[in-house]
């Protein structure tokens, strides 16, 4: 195989040579043509007539260059460049039925070099519009860091207050607000920068700046004015009472505190600034009531102080639905003050319900050790009464609201079982008649007062038993 391609090798290197002058003779006297092709940057003419309209365009696609194909001989290719030609659309042409315009070519320069006409590709491009918004955006400030201690932002002062922004209706849309973002870490003094607005979403999140937007000042100029602050605690005084049924207890606040600049001599003198009780009114209230208070409202120089940042403070007046619960207390558990060692005590049941008011919460831990009951019973003589009673010890967070009526049986002890003859004495036999006389009539009294009405004037009769009890003990007594 070697051998085969370097047999004559001279001849052959020979023959190539020979065919190239032949071919470039050829080419030489006949000159043929040749289709080229060159990328053109395409141009938009009369693009004021979209604008007039308050239509936005953009050329679908985002298509900004087109292929233009010419015939030409072959010798004169070099002499033609992309810069011989312009390509173009015309606005003003556009059809809106369609959507489209058509792509116009120019030549420039060396026209004499091409054989035919120039043709684009594409020969029409799509042109999609969309309604133009202007809208005014109130700039905003969104600090970053905090101050040095003891220092607070008086204010910021722009050099515009609000910015216009201008460009397709969607786009325009998707913004929520504009503004600028500040670097205040560890500010003491006054400063003056400049930012760039930046538009932000319905979130707060950062939107690219889109191309198509325009806005009237690209940059913003910024002072900040920094005075010496001091943080001052809040003191909330709650006024009126809330329905029949529900009880304040308490109230949250989003601070209990705020910051408050102004003359050291002045700022350093306020201990508190109290919020009255006219500005947290919870009169008639059922549930919960929320009320947003200016803190500026109550500053007590309002000349010489100011609350720069966050002087709204919202407080929520926390009122709960009272719940009731009913218990039974035995009446063992009464504790009689005024006691006469001269008197029995009873009652006609062994035990009373009593009824407490208070949160649910509280009444459930409630129990009937935690109730200590007393009654005054000095002035009770012996026979039937209403008992009357007080409630010691019961923690402000429950209230009795009634307790079950009871009746309190007094005894004398003279006469009654029990009575020794050393207790009783021992009188003459002239005397033991008249004695007994008279023993008959103060059993009897006893008996008769026992089954009177109460001193409140409520009427109460013994059992028929314990009734024939009493009597037959008085008879015994006296005999």
């Amino acid at each position: 195989m070697k051998e085969i391609l370097t047999r004559n090798l001279g001849l052959k290197i020979l023959s190539v040579v020979i065919a190239f002058f032949v071919w470039l003779a050829v080419v030489n006297v006949s000159d043929p043509q040749v289709t080229d092709r060159k990328e053109i940057v395409l141009d938009v003419v009369n693009g004021d007539v979209m604008t007039k309209a308050g239509l936005f365009y953009e050329i679908e696609g985002k298509r900004n260059t087109v292929t233009i194909s010419y015939q030409i001989r072959t010798q004169d290719r070099m002499n033609v460049t992309s810069s011989d030609f312009r390509a173009y659309i015309d606005l003003a042409d556009y059809y809106p039925a369609t959507g489209t315009v058509p792509v116009y070519v120019e030549v420039l320069n060396n026209k004499d070099y091409l054989v035919d006409s120039v043709a684009a590709r594409p020969a029409v491009v799509r042109i999609k519009t969309e309604q133009i918004q202007i809208k005014d955006f109130d700039l905003k400030v969104n600090p970053s860091g905090f101050e040095a201690d003891g220092y607070e932002v008086e204010r910021y002062e722009l050099s515009e207050d609000v910015v216009t922004v201008e460009g397709p209706e969607s786009v325009i849309g998707r913004i929520n607000s504009v503004g600028i973002e500040i670097d205040i870490q560890g500010l003491r003094t006054e400063i003056t920068g400049t930012a760039v607005p930046i538009f932000y979403d319905a979130n707060n999140n950062h939107l690219p700046l889109d191309d198509r937007i325009t806005i009237n000042v690209p940059e913003i100029t910024y002072t900040i004015k920094v005075l010496k602050s001091r943080r001052i605690p809040l003191e909330f005084e709650v006024g009126g009472q809330p329905a029949e049924g529900y009880r304040y207890v308490g109230l949250q606040a989003t601070s209990n505190e705020v910051s408050v600049v102004g003359p050291d001599q002045i700022v350093s003198a306020i201990e508190s600034i109290r919020i009255p009780s006219s500005a947290l009114n919870l009169d008639r209230t059922e549930g919960d009531k929320l009320i947003t208070i200016n803190v500026e409202d109550y500053l007590p120089d309002k000349e010489n102080m100011s609350i720069p940042w966050n002087s709204q403070v919202s407080v929520t007046l926390l009122v709960r639905q009272l719940s009731q619960k009913e218990i039974e207390v035995p009446t063992n558990r009464i504790i009689r003050e005024g006691e006469s060692d001269l008197n029995y005590y009873e009652y006609n049941q062994d035990s009373i319900e009593v009824v407490v008011e208070g949160l649910s919460e509280d009444l459930e831990l409630l129990d009937v050790s935690d109730l200590v009951l007393e009654m005054d019973v000095s002035g009770m003589a012996p026979g039937s009464h209403r008992g009357s009673l007080t409630f010691e010890g019961l923690p402000d967070i429950f209230r009795v609201v009634r307790y079950s009526d009871f009746q309190v049986i007094v005894m004398s002890k003279e006469g009654g079982p029990g009575m020794t003859a050393a207790e009783g004495g021992t009188e003459s036999s002239s005397q033991e008649g008249e004695n007994e006389s008279e023993a008959r009539e103060a059993a009897g009294t006893s008996v008769e007062a026992s089954l009177e009405s109460s001193s409140e004037g409520e009427s109460f009769s013994l059992p028929q038993e314990e009734t024939e009890g009493i009597r037959e003990s008085s008879q015994e007594a006296v005999q």
